[in-house]
């Protein structure tokens, strides 16, 4: 009888280490499913925040290029403008051969006309194109006042992105 006390005693003491082992083995493994989880999250923050960071950068490229291209048509209207008034101020052949001056009504009515018509056409900047970066792509086009970007990064993971394009005066 005393022998079989000290069997069943070893069997419980067994019974309960193995019944520790599987608890601990399921703490354990319940503790590295949150680490790696949170190691997932930590790193698909950190591509978004990079594709994010892409996309900034490729925002003010593109502003950069609308300016730089708005001080250019600028530049060309100023010489329009410059060009209109010389005309004005042209000498005009007549049909009898005389020189008179040209009158400001008659070649202001015209010039009101083509400048209506210039007010007319929208001033659209269609920017549109690629830029590379060490750790992923963007892809970048505008439309009705904003800049869509769509960052590819070299994981593969597609993010997109929209921004306001400054409003023309």
């Amino acid at each position: 009888m005393f022998i079989n006390l000290k069997k069943r005693s070893k069997a419980g003491v067994m019974l309960y280490a193995l019944l520790m082992v599987a608890v601990f083995s399921l703490l354990l493994q319940f503790y590295l499913h949150c680490q790696l989880a949170e190691s997932r999250i930590v790193l698909a923050n950190r591509e978004g925040t990079e594709a994010y960071l892409m996309a900034e950068l490729t925002k003010d490229t593109v502003r950069k290029e609308i300016e730089d291209a708005s001080k250019f048509s600028d530049s060309h209207v100023e010489v329009k403008q410059t060009e209109k008034e010389e005309k004005k101020e042209e000498v005009t052949e007549t049909k009898q051969g005389t020189e008179e001056v040209a009158s400001p009504s008659k070649t202001d009515s015209r010039e009101k006309l083509e400048e209506t018509k210039e007010e007319e056409t929208p001033k659209t900047t269609n920017a549109q194109g690629n830029l590379q970066f060490s750790k992923g792509s963007s892809h970048y086009h505008s439309e009705k006042g904003w800049l869509l970007v769509t960052v590819t990064t070299t994981a593969g993971h597609d993010f997109s992105y929209s921004f306001p394009l400054p409003s023309e005066k």
